[in-house]
């Protein structure tokens, strides 16, 4: 199920909303999300997205993972996507501008 919403208290509601009462015990969710960066480089590639784009909402590394409202989330927890359970030769890589603006993570329904 993919749900795309702009604003932030909806998408909030509708993702919890959607793990209580949608999601059988046992499941998993897993999240892509555009985390917006701390850094001079993510602002500036940020804003670069953004202009591009014309929609769309960065969210900080605790919105997003507010977005699991009660689910369990799995080891690394949110992290850049090139970081989640990387090949053992890409693990200590450094991240490209643009691999650090976009994160991932897994829940679980317990």
């Amino acid at each position: 199920m993919a749900i795309a919403v702009t604003n932030r208290q909806a998408l909030t509601r509708a993702v919890r909303e959607m793990a209580a009462e949608q999601v059988p015990v046992g499941s998993a969710v897993f999240i892509s999300h555009f985390r917006s960066g701390d850094n001079p480089e993510t602002v500036a590639a940020e804003t670069t997205l953004q202009s591009t784009f014309g929609r769309g909402r960065w969210r900080s590394g605790a919105e997003i993972e507010a977005l699991f409202g009660a689910l369990t989330l799995t080891a690394p927890g949110v992290v850049p996507a090139a970081r989640w359970r990387p090949h053992a030769e890409d693990a200590d890589r450094d991240l490209s501008v643009w691999e650090e603006l976009i994160v991932a993570a897994l829940a679980e329904k317990r």
